[in-house]
């Protein structure tokens, strides 16, 4: 009964490490596109931008899936999880609108998608995290 109750435990255990662990390489890699997407646009170079997309497109992807984000989130604010997840689509919205205007040349409807993706994830840490 205690070896249960020991694997049980650590079952547990890695599943949150597990959250955690993807919740941080998420917005770690979506943080550093953010500001390579921010830093290309300042700079006018393009190769930034679509280097930072690919970021955000990555640590997007990783943190979309409403089961995960739940795992993630504090017992209190797992009915959030929606919040989140809407963001999240919305993110992957922004980022093909973004790549579809960069290969227009449209630069200024692929900036007014970056400055929309950066609302999303405000929007987000606004309401999720309570900021």
């Amino acid at each position: 009964m205690k070896l249960g109750k020991l694997l049980l435990s650590s079952v547990l255990l890695v599943g949150a490490l597990n959250a955690e662990d993807v919740m941080q390489k998420s917005m770690t890699a979506m943080e550093q596109g953010m500001t390579k997407i921010q830093k290309g646009f300042l700079n006018n170079n393009l190769e930034l931008i679509k280097e930072g997309s690919m970021l955000v497109k990555e640590g997007n992807a990783l943190f979309s899936d409403k089961k995960v984000i739940k795992e993630y989130l504090p017992k209190d604010k797992k009915h959030m999880a929606n919040v989140a997840a809407n963001s999240s689509e919305r993110i992957a919205l922004d980022i093909n609108v973004l790549e579809l205007n960069l290969d227009k040349k449209a630069y200024m409807n692929a900036a007014n998608a970056y400055s929309d993706m950066l609302n999303a994830c405000s929007k987000c840490h606004a309401i999720v995290r309570q900021w």
